[in-house]
């Protein structure tokens, strides 16, 4: 798998639960991330670097997507902060590259 993964959201189909957690209806992003999260610990993203938006980034943890019936839920506030400053400045879709990560035994690794 790459290093680095980029994921298209279509931001009208990205809302928030009642506790500020990223709620993903786009079936395709959502089901892209747990795809990336099946073969990875984590995956970090970077984004809004730039006028009017200060940069941001999230680390996603693979027990914080969880899917939620047909939909999917980033239990992550960073990233729902990415989410929020996107949606604030009227995007409609976004390309979000997310970095893979993957834990090291660094005794099995010796």
């Amino acid at each position: 798998m790459s290093a680095n993964v980029g994921i298209v959201f279509d931001l009208d189909q990205l809302g928030f639960d009642p506790y500020g957690r990223v709620m993903i209806s786009d079936r395709a992003a959502g089901a892209r991330m747990a795809g990336v999260l099946e073969q990875a610990d984590a995956m970090a993203c970077h984004s809004g670097c730039g006028a009017p938006l200060s940069c941001d980034t999230a680390l996603i943890a693979r027990e914080e997507l969880v899917r939620i019936g047909p939909d999917y839920l980033v239990n992550n506030p960073d990233f729902g902060t990415i989410i929020r400053k996107r949606k604030a400045v009227g995007a409609q879709d976004v390309v979000i590259v997310f970095s893979v990560y993957r834990k090291v035994d660094l005794d099995a690794a010796a």
